[in-house]
């Protein structure tokens, strides 16, 4: 049998944290930090101990600052200074009582300062950020939610910080699908971004591979052999109906949906080869796009949904393509590497990355699409699957480094990389998700 409803997607409205501006508003254009500049550094961020307000579990007041900052890290914008040398030590900072002459000083260019108090089950936590350089209290806003939601409270302060710096969303409230053999058996999880709050997607003792998000959030498409083919599911996030949508015979696999949720391109059985198919949302009239020498697989949506990235094998040995949907013209992406496989393309539309054997082993490389720009991001072990998180900048990959393969990120300029999963089991396949609420 396949799980049941899958409760932590749309937890994240579960918080009561109607946030509040304490102030200014959090609608400032101002950029701080300009993530899509070519000589982006990282900056000097003090964080000064969490002040308890009132006394707050220390378990929770740990967990919350652990994870802020394992954020705040993998935003990949900050230096997190050391407790030790910062100034007004024991206090909460705010914008009536900040110091910015001494915090210049310390050699910070901004400041985040917390306080933290609780009311029965109730945790409340309170931000004040500060651009140190320009001596401008860029804003403050206060959490609340339960005790088990601290975490969460966690990743929203962390997403309203980078939006405040850079303009652009924080990624800590996304998802991350994957596939593992935890279990025993090949199952598909979800977990938050940083391998916590894990659940089981499906509980089938069968194979399931492929995660795909919905452009919304709400379902997953995954390809399953519990009828004995490779049979192609949707899962509904918040009801935990399945729904069968493509079971011709053979493949119908690798799955994605195009960006405005109306289609699906995925992997069939042609006459001669697998070939790329198009259907409907509710898997009705298929539509084949491709009819060429070669198997095809591994297809990917460009942004705009005009383009789709793959992999075609014509040449001899697999290499990446792109598919004019309006024209149906073809055009080679890759030249160099005798095997290119697993096509991303980001939400950008700049970036397509991919898997490249080499050695005997695959690294993560991104080539622009018009074919310019190649560059290899990974650096060791056995690398594959790479997926984009909604921002763009960020991605998640499946690496091999000992007896095992488990998940990481990296930023698409060679940022981490951070581990997301570390079990003895193999886990696989990851699919980043959009943005959730």
């Amino acid at each position: 049998m396949f799980s049941g409803k899958i409760s932590p997607f749309l937890a994240l409205v579960t918080v009561i944290a109607a946030f509040m501006i304490i102030y200014p508003s959090l609608g400032t254009e101002v950029i701080y930090i300009d993530i899509n500049s070519p000589q982006i550094r990282k900056f000097y961020l003090a964080m000064p101990p969490i002040y308890d307000i009132t006394s707050v579990s220390q378990q929770l007041v740990k967990e919350f600052e652990e994870t802020l900052v394992h954020d705040l890290i993998l935003s990949d914008l900050f230096h997190i200074m050391t407790h030790s040398a910062l100034p007004q030590q024991g206090i909460f900072v705010t914008e009536n009582n900040v110091d910015y002459m001494q915090w210049m000083k310390a050699g910070a260019e901004f400041l985040l300062s917390i306080g933290i108090k609780s009311q029965g089950d109730v945790i409340s936590a309170e931000c004040r950020l500060f651009d140190v350089m320009q001596h401008i209290y860029i804003a403050g806003k206060r959490y609340k939610g339960k005790d088990d939601e601290i975490r969460l409270i966690a990743h929203r302060m962390s997403d309203a910080i980078v939006q405040h710096l850079t303009g652009e969303r924080g990624i800590f409230l996304t998802k991350i699908a994957f596939v593992t053999d935890r279990t025993g058996n090949k199952e598909i999880a979800i977990s938050d971004i940083d391998g916590h709050n894990l659940q089981m997607a499906t509980k089938n003792g069968s194979i399931n591979i492929s995660p795909a998000w919905h452009p919304n959030g709400t379902s997953l498409l995954f390809t399953c052999f519990r009828r004995r083919n490779a049979d192609l599911y949707q899962l509904s996030l918040n009801t935990g109906m399945i729904t069968l949508l493509s079971a011709a015979p053979g493949l119908n696999a690798a799955a994605q949906w195009s960006p405005d949720g109306k289609k699906v391109v995925l992997m069939m059985r042609g006459s001669d080869n697998v070939e790329l198919f198009l259907i409907e949302q509710d898997g009705k009239n298929a539509t084949k796009l491709t009819n060429s020498w070669g198997n095809k697989s591994s297809p990917a949506w460009a942004p705009d949904g005009k383009q789709i990235a793959f992999v075609s094998d014509r040449s001899g040995s697999p290499q990446i393509y792109i598919l004019d949907l309006a024209s149906r013209k073809e055009r080679r992406l890759t030249y160099e590497g005798k095997y290119n496989c697993k096509p991303a393309w980001s939400p950008k539309g700049d970036k397509i990355l991919f898997a490249r054997l080499e050695e005997g082993r695959f690294n993560i490389y991104s080539i622009k699409p018009d074919g310019t720009g190649l560059k290899r991001l990974s650096q060791d072990g056995n690398c594959e699957d790479p997926s984009w998180a909604p921002n763009g900048r960020h991605f998640v990959y499946t690496c091999k480094k000992g007896d095992n393969y488990d998940i990481y990120i990296m930023t698409a300029d060679g940022g981490g990389p951070w581990q997301v999963t570390n079990t003895p089991a193999n886990e696989t396949q990851p699919a980043w998700s959009p943005w959730l609420n």
